[in-house]
């Protein structure tokens, strides 16, 4: 039997990336609400996916917040999209490079700037990357929500070993075809193998050597930290059932509190990476977390 969620108060919308690519989404709440927490996904994830979604939709709207989930170039693994001007061109998270997050984060606070005075950046498994590095490079003091936050580089030098990843970066630029535009990899380039999961992420070689070589391996790696600073506040929720914790929850607490300054535990012991068995807990202490500047 199919399952029906109860109807939230909001819209289907589409807007422009910094750099005029079309971008689609959905906002949770009415027009009167100041507060806007705009949610970045994960590595091949759309806009309405992960159920946590619509349950935060609903209990922010109920806090007084809106929610802006969108799709960004990378949703899903290949797709079709659009610039302004209907120049077409393929996306997707198999085929974007990475850093083009930039621009659809941009894109997206611009557009809650239109109904909002406040804007949350939130981001959820590698959308919490995407935040981190948007926050660093193109700056804008927004307070952040970082909903299972890992270190990718453990990831894939656990599904690629015993090669390590540097030299699987090297053959993959040493074996590059010039002229190849979806340059697709073998399976056997990229997944997660850990914690019981294991699968394949089909990806192209441009996409991947963007996640390798770019800030993903480098923002929450644990063993060679990257030295950032944050001044804004954050809340960073962890479960205790992720299985893409390579090294423990208090790990990943203890090298995001070294970075940014005014940093909120949100640790649910029986939580999933997506938040499975805890999406009421998390979302309440997310609300809580955020009243003090919301009146």
């Amino acid at each position: 039997m199919a399952e029906r969620t109860p109807n939230s108060t909001g819209e289907l919308i589409t807007f422009g990336n910094a750099c005029g690519f079309h971008l689609d989404g959905f906002v949770f709440g009415d027009d009167s609400l100041a507060t806007c927490v705009v949610h970045v996904h994960g590595s091949l994830g759309n806009f309405y996916q992960n159920q946590f979604l619509r349950l935060m939709g609903r209990r922010y709207a109920e806090a007084g917040m809106r929610l802006l989930s969108f799709n960004l170039s990378s949703h899903d693994g290949l797709g079709e999209g659009c610039r302004h001007d209907d120049d077409f061109e393929y996306c997707g998270g198999s085929v974007v490079e990475f850093d083009r997050c930039l621009d659809d984060i941009e894109g997206a606070v611009a557009f809650a700037a239109e109904f909002s005075d406040r804007i949350i950046l939130q981001g959820q498994s590698m959308g919490c990357d995407r935040v981190l590095h948007y926050l660093l490079s193109r700056g804008g003091g927004h307070d952040c929500i970082l909903l299972g936050p890992c270190d990718s580089y453990r990831l894939q030098e656990m599904w690629i070993g015993p090669e390590k990843v540097e030299e699987q970066i090297e053959r993959l630029k040493r074996d590059a075809k010039a002229t190849a535009e979806l340059d697709w990899l073998p399976s056997r380039e990229y997944g997660i193998r850990c914690g019981g999961e294991d699968y394949v992420i089909p990806i192209t070689r441009r996409a991947l050597l963007s996640i390798m070589e770019g800030p993903v391996f480098r923002l929450l790696r644990l063993d060679k930290p990257m030295d950032f600073q944050l001044e804004q506040r954050a809340i960073v929720f962890l479960g205790g059932e992720d299985p893409f914790q390579t090294a423990g929850s208090e790990a990943m607490f203890s090298h995001l509190e070294e970075r940014i300054s005014r940093l909120t535990r949100c640790f649910v012991s029986r939580g999933g990476h997506s938040l499975e068995g805890c999406e009421e807990a998390v979302a309440a202490a997310i609300v809580e977390w955020v009243k003090p500047r919301n009146g």
